[in-house]
C-alpha cells in the first residue's frame, strides 16, 4: 500500500486552511455590508475596505486551492511538474483507492461476477465430434449437431 508523506499531508490541511481563511473574508463583505446598509458615514472608506477584503479573500481561496491539490496529488500529480512517471507515482494512492471502491460497490451490489471482479473465469471444457468436428458441451453423450456417439 502507497503512503502520502507528512509533508503531502501538510500542504493539503494548510491549503484547505487558507481557502477557508479566504472564504470566511471574502463572506466578511457581506455581512458587514448587511449590517452597515444604509449607513452612509465614511462610505468611500468602507467601499474600500470591502473591495480589498473581498481580492483578499479571493486570492486566499486559490492560493489555498493551488496548495490543497500539490499536498493532494503531489507536484507531478497536480501539473505543477510536468513529469509523467513522477505523476503515476503521486496519484497511485487515488487511482489505488478508487479501484479499491470501485471493487467494494460491486461486490456489495453482488455484480462482481457479471463484470468479472474478484472471481476467476469459469473453466469451460468442450468436447469435439470425431464424426463432424462440432464442439459439444462436455456432458453431451451424444452430438449435438449429428447426434452420433462422443
Amino acid at each position: 500500500m502507497t503512503r502520502i508523506s507528512p509533508e503531502r499531508k501538510t500542504a493539503y490541511y494548510v491549503g484547505n486552511g487558507i481557502a477557508l481563511l479566504g472564504l470566511l473574508l471574502f463572506l466578511s463583505v457581506f455581512v458587514t455590508t448587511a449590517l452597515n446598509f444604509g449607513n452612509f458615514d465614511n462610505f468611500d472608506g468602507q467601499a474600500r475596505s470591502a473591495g480589498l477584503r473581498a481580492i483578499s479573500g479571493i486570492l486566499l481561496i486559490i492560493i489555498g486551492s493551488v496548495i490543497h491539490n500539490v499536498g493532494a496529488r503531489g507536484l507531478a500529480g497536480s501539473g505543477v511538474m510536468l513529469d509523467p512517471e513522477k505523476a503515476r507515482e503521486d496519484l497511485k494512492p487515488y487511482s489505488h483507492m478508487t479501484g479499491g471502491m470501485i471493487s467494494d460497490t460491486l461486490d456489495k451490489a453482488n455484480l462482481g461476477d457479471h463484470f468479472g471482479v474478484g472471481s476467476q473465469p469459469e473453466r469451460v471444457v468442450m468436447l469435439k465430434c470425431s464424426q463432424c468436428r462440432f464442439l459439444n458441451e462436455e456432458d453431451s453423450k451424444f452430438c449435438q449437431e449429428c447426434g452420433s456417439e462422443i
